[in-house]
């Protein structure tokens, strides 16, 4: 029987049990199929996981990333775990930087400390940001079947890719973000009218749905936020979701500043606290994006194909 190794890992936290849960399977002999990738993504029921399917003089390394409904051509924290297990596994020695082939570009991660894995951040440069469309507060209020009061109305409503689509809505507080709570049909039936819905979108992706407030648990961090997924029909919430979080990274230095660093705390309502540390700038007319983290080691093991 064949089988091929893979590793556990929690993604954006320093503690066990937080953070965003990753599955990485090294397949470089590559004995599992496009349809075998997707059946184990199901089976697993991670948000994500990833196959490690190629390795290029140990510099770039080619990966594929599956939720349990379909292949996703980029994702965060993915992406950092995958970083983490190369370097500390797969690498005769960890390097400063690595590269990731993945379907939508390549993507750079820089390591903070080559001579302790465990503690470093690893810190991912995104791809240039797509501003796709702006909402009106009424329009996502009545789409979405929540109050427009607990809407920012001060602050604009817009949808952003860095390879996956999200809308990044403003919140007035930390009690009301809390309280968000949606129903999967309205919002499919939102999104299907938008053409946002996998069915009818131009990318045959879904657009997901990123939450944001000022007001956070606790004081180190400038932002809390809550991101809400369809995966086969049914929403579901993400604790740690780096692409959603660099498309607010390019929202904040377009809606806010030219140069932002802050700490965003996500998956707290969830009790997985995950920790996003964002660093851009915008200059001359170009968006330089990063977030980063740190990455617990869980398990590994050997899966049976």
């Amino acid at each position: 029987m064949t089988e091929i190794e893979y590793y556990l890992v929690d993604v954006f936290t320093s503690q066990k049990y937080g953070g965003n849960q990753l599955a990485v399977f090294v397949d470089f002999e590559n004995k599992i199929s496009t349809e075998d990738m997707l059946k184990i993504a199901k089976e697993l029921n991670f948000p994500e996981i990833t196959f490690i399917k190629e390795n290029y003089n140990d510099k770039t390394f080619k990966v594929r990333i599956f939720t349990p409904e379909y292949e996703v051509p980029f994702a965060g924290h993915p992406s950092l775990g995958t970083a983490y297990i190369i370097s500390k596994y797969l690498l005769p020695k960890p390097k400063e930087s690595i590269i990731l082939d993945l379907k939508h570009s390549n993507i750079s991660i820089d390591l903070t400390s080559i001579d302790d894995v465990d503690n470093s951040s690893f810190i991912m440069k995104l791809a240039d940001p797509e501003f796709i469309a702006t909402y009106k507060h009424q329009e996502i209020a009545d789409g979405l079947g929540i109050s427009r009061e607990v809407l920012n109305t001060h602050k604009s409503i817009e949808e952003i890719s860095i390879g996956l689509p999200y809308i990044i809505i403003p919140i007035i507080n930390l009690e009301e973000i809390n309280k968000i709570k949606l129903d999967s049909q309205k919002v499919i039936e939102f999104l299907t009218q938008k053409e946002k819905y996998k069915t009818n979108s131009k990318t045959g992706l879904t657009t997901s749905l990123f939450f944001v407030t000022e007001e956070t648990f606790e004081k180190p961090n400038s932002f809390n936020t809550r991101m809400f997924c369809l995966e086969n029909e049914n929403l579901i919430e993400d604790s740690a979701t780096g692409s959603a979080n660099g498309c607010f990274l390019a929202y904040l230095l377009k809606n806010k500043s030219s140069e932002v660093s802050s700490i965003v705390e996500q998956g707290f309502q969830m009790k997985r606290k995950s920790y996003i540390h964002l660093n851009g700038k915008f200059k001359n007319d170009k968006y330089s994006l990063k977030i980063g983290g740190k990455v617990v080691d869980l398990s590994k093991g050997k899966w049976k194909v």
